[in-house]
């Protein structure tokens, strides 16, 4: 299907049932890989701001020439990826906050 702007109604339906498609298949992904909580990564992939990031990004590679299933794997890549930057970047800052252990004592 090629999406043109507005999106008509059939076309934004289309569009909501693919990135949702997305959207579980790197949730499962996570999970299955990772152990990641299915609920809580489904809450953050649910945010307004990946939904949108995830249907612009499918679509700019729709409108580069590539099969949906190829867009839809180019935008599901990048959402683990942002979602492996965003966990790195939780952990980094964690443990800057966190204290050192003194001088002498080991860290357990």
């Amino acid at each position: 299907m090629h999406y043109t702007a507005p999106l008509s109604r059939s076309q934004a339906v289309q569009l909501g049932e693919e990135v949702g498609m997305i959207l579980a298949f790197a949730t499962n992904a996570l999970h299955h890989t990772h152990g990641v909580d299915i609920d809580k990564l489904m809450q953050a992939f649910m945010s307004s701001a990946a939904l949108d990031l995830t249907a612009a990004r499918y679509l700019k590679v729709l409108e580069e020439g590539h099969r949906p299933g190829e867009a839809a794997g180019r935008a599901g890549a990048a959402l683990i990826r942002d979602w492996a930057d965003a966990v790195r970047e939780s952990r980094s800052r964690q443990q800057a906050t966190t204290p050192a252990a003194p001088a002498g004592e080991s860290a357990q």
